[in-house]
């Protein structure tokens, strides 16, 4: 699937929350350059689920790892996107319902899946190589889970 990763038509606001839907667009399709798209992979991107921060692209890309072995799809709603007029940073949040399965049990009748449940919180800059609003500061805030965490995490 050819994703575009500008699109050129979209107002600065929907511009800011498509840094979101470029991130799990790609996440949900295995499509890293996607994914990657949409964060500022430098040493000040920090990602912050629960008590545990991840720190620099490194840590961060790190984590994503046993993400991308996933079938995934994340359901995103409630989006608020916190922008002033000419700024080149914003903040955005998303209630975000996440189902993870491994591709062996894609197809399965019974349900062996990861499901989340969870508020996200997200400062972003706009890049000004490409335009395209990044991620920098990313906190996943789990409210509910159900099934097996392993799938997610080994």
């Amino acid at each position: 699937m050819a994703v575009q990763l500008s699109l050129p038509s979209l107002t600065p606001r929907e511009a800011v929350a498509d840094a979101l839907h470029r991130c799990i667009l790609g996440i949900d399709t295995n499509n890293r350059d996607v994914f990657e798209s949409a964060c500022l992979k430098g040493e000040d991107m920090i990602i912050t689920l629960g008590p545990a921060t991840f720190s620099g692209w490194a840590a961060i890309n790190e984590l994503f790892v046993n993400v991308f072995k996933l079938i995934t799809t994340h359901i995103a709603s409630n989006i608020r996107v916190e922008l002033e007029d000419g700024a080149d940073t914003a903040n955005l949040t998303a209630h975000v319902i996440s189902y993870h399965v491994k591709p062996e049990d894609a197809v399965k009748v019974e349900d062996t899946s990861y499901t989340a449940g969870t508020l996200y919180d997200i400062d972003l800059v706009r890049d000004g190589g490409d335009g395209l609003w990044k991620i920098k500061r990313w906190d996943l805030k789990i409210q509910w889970t159900t099934g097996d965490k392993a799938v997610l995490h080994g």
